[in-house]
């Protein structure tokens, strides 16, 4: 089904999109507005804090790459963005929010670096290669995202798509040869609700009910208190 409403994302598709996101070597967070700026998804390079387990009252946390969804998503507004290659408003409703997961996945898993581009000697071949990166990393989350949702099923071109075909082959040639990507398994984190929870997912009421009711309260207390502390610290400071 396509609709123009605003999906909201389930408790019960964020667990399983959790699961997903842990099985690519990732962790997933709901992201605010502020954070969000607009976008549906985002993939951050920097490692996040995380809880190995959340429903233990243990001062443990690790450094993980995190990737946000947005909770709510305006489905007519998602189809209607023009994209460089793929077609979006051939998603259906139960479709948008995994494929904006596996898009962002796609940016961690499958993407030309970009801090590589520092190490390319010449100008002009840098400056091109500056040039296009944003897009074909735009075109490969996509396929990601298409492959995952629609195993074996042929990308749908939007307008954009059918006619750069020549150039975005042609860029994506240019960047094979100047900072081809590195392939490496993912490191598959432990599955688990209550595993490799992002930090971020025990700050509001809301988030944690995502999570489960199984979720640590001494542990929510510590993870609040602990922003709590270094907001007025840090204001005393400035």
């Amino acid at each position: 089904m396509k609709s123009n409403t605003t999906l909201t994302l389930g408790r019960v598709q964020y667990r399983n999109l959790a699961e997903i996101s842990k099985e690519a070597g990732c962790c997933l967070a709901i992201g605010t507005d502020e954070e969000l700026a607009g976008n549906w998804g985002m993939f951050n390079p920097f490692a996040q804090a995380v809880h190995p387990d959340a429903s233990v009252n243990e001062v443990c946390l690790q450094e993980r790459v995190v990737i946000l969804v947005a909770a709510k998503i305006d489905a007519g507004a998602l189809r209607s963005v023009q994209r460089p290659e793929i077609d979006w408003s051939q998603l259906e409703d139960d479709e948008i929010h995994a494929f904006v997961v596996m898009h962002e996945i796609g940016h961690y898993r499958d993407n030309h670096c970009g801090f590589d581009t520092f190490g390319i000697t010449d100008p002009e071949v840098h400056a091109d290669c500056q040039r296009v990166i944003g897009d074909v990393n735009e075109i490969l989350a996509d396929r990601y995202a298409w492959n995952a949702i629609r195993p074996g099923e042929p990308v749908p071109l939007c307008e954009s798509g059918k006619r750069l075909q020549e150039s975005m082959a042609e860029s994506m040639a240019l960047l094979d040869k100047y900072v081809p990507r590195t392939r490496r398994a993912p490191r598959t984190l432990p599955c688990g609700q209550y595993t490799y929870v992002p930090r971020a997912m025990l700050m509001t009421d809301s988030k944690v009910a995502y999570v489960g009711t199984k979720v640590s309260p001494e542990l929510v207390d510590r993870a609040r208190d602990r922003r709590r502390v270094y907001r007025r610290d840090t204001r005393v400071r400035g």
